[in-house]
């Protein structure tokens, strides 16, 4: 599986969700990267499977729920699916 592209989904589900803000995945992704040395690591990088200045459809939520489910994170797929619109 690509590291980035779970990253990106990842960070997406938490802003969609409401779990945290673009702007607090960034920062912590800053103080994170602090403590990394190496600056390719993924997880210092706020990727985003959903650009922050978009707004998410169906098609983007189905993508993120098959991704979800080969991971068998059904609690995401739950709350995406209530997403839909």
């Amino acid at each position: 599986m690509d590291d980035w592209l779970d990253q990106a989904i990842y960070n997406s589900f938490d802003v969609i969700s409401g779990k945290y803000t673009v702007e607090e995945i960034i920062e912590h992704c800053e103080i994170r990267a602090e403590d990394i040395e190496d600056p390719l690591d993924v997880s210092v990088t706020p990727v985003f499977f959903i650009p922050p200045e978009e707004e998410f459809d169906n098609e983007d939520i189905d993508s993120m729920i098959l991704h979800f489910e080969e991971l068998e994170a059904y609690e995401e797929c739950a709350v995406l699916l209530k997403l839909k619109k």
